[in-house]
């Protein structure tokens, strides 16, 4: 024998059976960690896979949403433009009214004139009417029979 070397100790029997027995309690516990192990690694990859899932429909809701951003954007824009339109064509019309407004009573003050100027001759009319008459009458009028039946007659 050499002098690093150990004397090999033997065992007996009753020291094998006690060490076979907690070789065999450490591989069943090594067994059930594995297993423990495996089912932790199997969760926590189910995890992964569904918060994989909840990213992509996270990134899907938030793309949809950006989307319906822009379209309400441009929803906003197309109405502000028929607004801005909407109020031109207003402000038109407005000036349109009173221009025409002005027309009518422009027409209703000419029709009045008019209606003044048709009297006016009418009664000028009337008034001419009567003094030919009134000198017809005095150029058919006989000046024997003026003084037969004028006063002095009676």
């Amino acid at each position: 024998m050499s002098a690093n070397t150990q004397p090999v100790k033997h065992h007996t029997a009753a020291e094998l059976a006690k060490f076979e027995k907690q070789m065999k309690r450490e591989e069943t516990i090594d067994a059930k960690n594995l297993k423990t192990a495996q089912k932790d690694l199997a969760h926590a990859e189910k995890a992964v896979r569904k918060n994989e899932k909840a990213v992509d429909k996270a990134v899907h809701t938030h793309a949809k949403a950006a989307k319906y951003e822009h379209k309400c954007e441009d929803r906003i824009k197309e109405a502000e433009h028929k607004l801005d339109d909407a109020l031109k064509n207003e402000k038109a019309t407005a000036k349109d009214i009173t221009v025409k407004q002005n027309k009518a009573k422009d027409a209703h003050a000419a029709l009045a004139e008019r209606k003044l100027d048709l009297q006016r001759i009418e009664q000028q009319q009337e008034i001419n009417a009567a003094r030919r008459d009134e000198r017809l009458a005095t150029f058919s009028t006989p000046t024997s029979a003026a003084t037969a039946t004028g006063p002095s007659a009676a």
